[in-house]
């Protein structure tokens, strides 16, 4: 099993000790394998995917889940994700059953012993299912770990945080290409089908009804275009200024451009407080949806406003379109939510990608230089194409 160099690590020192890992790993597993032969990929009955971590990193595994599905028929797939994205995904179905993972299990404020106590939890609970073959999308050495504590034959993953002579199956982590592409990249040893189209998130005909009815709120019915603004992001560092969305809210209110819908949870609510709320085109439901109402609401709108975070990537499944404010955390070119329905805002910066969650630049350039202006200007050319429909 080749294991490969370009480690994810930023710190020296663990990159070194990661590759000493591989390498004493790399002679043991050389010797069993010459008295225990790799498995056959034969009779796979039961496959594992572990994604437990962003929302939009797991809505940009979805059509490799779909590959895998056509891929093998016949076998049950379950998904091992963070546990506020189980309602987002039991309804999927492809997917025969979702598994939570608990804990903070990703959280760096999650003490240690808590993290691993959920890590010996999983490792007894998957052991009993008895998968016949796992992936691990992320690239993550506990995810790894995981699989072969769980005796799953067939496990495939990317060995950028060490571990990779754990894996039956690898393929480099190609930094210059698209989530969604790597993470199909990952099936290309099975030879699975390559389709990239992400479907939009299925749920019951009733969730539509109930959700309206738990936000106190009648299902939109003007003509005038709907349009979905997110004041919320993920981090600090992804966040537009909430002075800036104050304005945006508030051109777009006027001159009828469309019916606005705020969404956000709670906690966000409290970034505008005190928005005043003028006319019948404007609809709060910050603090009124979860997760797994996303998509019901997002079906009966025509444009996405907002940061990159997970509701704007559900957006995108959705067939919306979206105008993204993009910060310089990440590389967007690799990151963005996956449509042609995409419209980026980005001011470029020389400490992007930085991958902070914080910004410690004076002024945040990277998103207080994305002015009112240009959104509405982006909006507008948008909102042409629902009048008069």
């Amino acid at each position: 099993m080749k294991t490969h160099s370009n480690y994810h690590y930023k710190s020296r020192w663990k990159r070194c000790l990661a590759a000493v890992f591989d390498a004493a790993g790399g002679v043991v597993r050389f010797l069993y394998r010459k008295i225990v032969p790799k498995p056959l990929v034969k009779d796979i009955r039961k496959i594992l995917v572990i994604r437990n971590d962003h929302i939009g990193d797991i809505v940009m595994t979805r059509p490799a889940i779909r590959a895998l599905h056509k891929k093998f028929p016949h076998a049950e797939i379950d998904l091992l994700v963070a546990e506020e994205a189980v309602p987002l995904f039991e309804h999927s179905r492809e997917i025969h059953q979702v598994i939570p993972t608990r804990d903070g299990w990703f959280s760096k404020k999650s003490p240690f012993a808590s993290q691993w106590k959920e890590f010996w939890r999983l490792v007894r609970f998957i052991s009993r299912i008895g998968y016949d073959m796992a992936f691990d999308f992320r690239g993550d050495l506990r995810n790894i770990l995981l699989m072969a504590f769980s005796h799953i034959p067939h496990r495939y993953g990317f060995g950028v945080t060490g571990g990779g002579f754990l894996l039956t199956g690898s393929v480099p982590y190609d930094r210059t290409i698209h989530q969604v592409l790597l993470n199909l990249s990952l099936l290309r040893p099975l030879h699975a089908a390559q389709d990239n189209k992400l479907l939009p998130f299925e749920y019951p005909r009733e969730r539509s009804e109930q959700f309206w009815k738990g936000a106190g709120q009648e299902q939109p019915s003007t003509n005038l275009p709907r349009i979905v603004v997110h004041l919320g992001a993920g981090t600090a560092a992804k966040r537009w200024d909430t002075d800036s969305y104050r304005a945006l809210i508030q051109k777009l209110d006027s001159g009828d451009r469309g019916q606005i819908i705020l969404i956000g949870t709670e906690a966000e609510k409290e970034l505008l407080p005190d928005l005043k709320l003028n006319t019948i085109h404007m609809i709060d439901l910050r603090g009124k949806t979860k997760l797994e109402d996303l998509p019901v609401l997002f079906d009966v709108c025509d444009l996405y406003i907002g940061s990159d975070s997970g509701p704007a990537h559900i957006a995108a499944a959705q067939g919306l379109e979206v105008i993204l404010l993009a910060s310089g955390t990440n590389d967007i070119r690799v990151w963005y939510p996956w449509t042609e329905l995409l419209h980026i805002l980005q001011h470029e910066v020389p400490c992007s990608p930085c991958g902070l969650t914080d910004c410690p630049v004076d002024g945040h350039p990277c998103m207080e230089k994305i002015s009112v202006e240009q959104v509405l200007a982006a909006a507008e050319l948008v909102l042409k194409k629902f009048r008069n429909r």
